[in-house]
């Protein structure tokens, strides 16, 4: 890895599970969503109505008066093959850390945030074989952040209990689907603990570990996706106050909704066309109807796929946008505080991260390009820096570093 490796870009697809797809849990999955994501429908004096455009390719709209700005590019060393990022806090301190699954090297890397904006040297933990996704929550009700590692290749999930310090026990690990690519930990049945989902990259469906609260799971539940289940996000789609599970699906270039009981179970995929080698399945309201809407990065054809959602857990076809070389993951932000959903994407093979600024109608404006580390497969949005600005960091897999973009939009 490192220098010397753009030669092998293509040996390192093949390594590298996520750089055939790729992608991040963005904070868009996890609970709490990064500004301007928020895909929760808002209250209205009368119901709203779906707008959900034609698919198509329309032309990009004008830029907005303000476009976002970045200050230069942090790097930060990570681990082997970093397959995703994950931003939480870790120790407690109040301050975002870093987190890495690491492909090559089979392990976890954690970077505690330094108090002056950088952060620390990796600590290593040991993961299953070849993990590709990662996600935090507290597991066990003690108050501290544990993790759990998606293995891709020993088909379970690592669960890695935290102690508040920054500091992990050893890994436990738990089955799963087959050829689990990412975890998503959210409360699934309404218990007030902890669940995982895995989408399962060999097994074409999605994998429900519930959580007992204690560190325990129980006995995994299957629930067909789709061909090469990719990514997923967690979400309430219909309006019952149930969350269901919106699943890229790279073999078979759609995503699968598969709608929630409350009970942790789900019912059966519906699919709807996105394009080519779907990667990503970030969740807004990109055209202020009051509904989710998902985007998906299409990485074998330098696109980017948005499905407007009609409220009732569908969704219309896709409308097609530009991006870099091999678009690998998405997410969402209002990145220039305009109030509306922009996306950002990172590119595997162009070693930057389009921007397209939203209007707030469906509309978005031509990608800008924000460099980042080589080999890009992942990215995570949130506010770094507590300024009240979407900042975005990407996982950099053939540098073995991270990359940190804080938001300067404004000054």
């Amino acid at each position: 890895m490192g220098a010397g490796t753009r030669v092998s870009r293509k040996v390192a697809v093949s390594l590298v599970a996520v750089v055939l797809v790729a992608g991040c849990t963005t904070r868009s999955e996890q609970p709490n969503s990064p500004p301007g994501a928020s895909s929760e429908t808002r209250p209205t004096a009368t119901a709203p109505v779906a707008t959900v455009p034609s698919a198509g390719t329309p032309a990009p709209v004008p830029p907005p008066a303000t476009q976002a700005s970045f200050a230069a590019v942090a790097t930060f060393k990570a681990g082997d093959a970093s397959a995703d990022i994950l931003a939480a806090d870790l120790n407690g301190d109040g301050a975002l850390d870093l987190a890495t699954p690491n492909y090559n090297s089979n392990d976890v890397a954690v970077m505690l945030a330094d108090g002056g904006g950088g952060y620390q040297a990796p600590v290593i933990l040991t993961a299953g074989r070849t993990p590709n996704g990662l996600a935090a929550g507290d597991f066990n009700s003690d108050g501290h952040q544990d993790l759990v590692a998606a293995n891709l290749g020993s088909d379970d999930v690592s669960l890695l209990l935290g102690d508040g310090t920054g500091k992990f026990g050893a890994p436990t690990a738990f089955p799963a689907g087959d050829g689990p690519a990412r975890a998503v930990a959210r409360d699934l049945n309404g218990d007030g603990f902890l669940d995982v989902v895995t989408p399962n990259l060999n097994g074409d469906d999605v994998t429900v570990l519930l959580g007992d609260g204690k560190g325990g799971f129980a006995a995994p539940g299957h629930h067909p996706a789709g061909d090469g289940a990719l990514r997923l996000s967690v979400v309430d789609l219909d309006g019952d106050r149930k969350l269901d599970l919106a699943v890229s699906n790279y073999n078979s270039g759609d995503i699968t909704v598969l709608k929630g009981d409350g009970g942790g179970r789900f019912g059966p995929p519906t699919a709807y066309p996105a394009g080519d080698t779907s990667a990503g399945a970030a969740i807004a309201d990109f055209n202020d109807d009051g509904f989710a809407d998902i985007v998906s990065a299409l990485y074998e054809v330098d696109q980017i796929a948005v499905l407007f959602g009609d409220g009732k857990g569908g969704f219309g076809g896709p409308v097609v946008l530009g991006s870099g070389e091999h678009p690998s993951d998405t997410g969402v932000g209002d990145f220039n505080g305009d109030g509306f959903a922009d996306i950002v994407a990172p590119n595997f093979d162009s070693d930057d991260v389009s921007l397209l600024h939203g209007d707030g109608k469906g509309g978005f404006s031509a990608p800008v390009s924000v460099k980042v580390g080589s080999g890009a497969p992942a990215i995570v949005v949130t506010d770094f820096n507590g300024d009240g600005k979407a900042d975005f960091a990407t996982a950099d897999s053939l540098a073995d570093t991270v990359s940190v973009l804080l938001n300067t939009t404004g000054g």
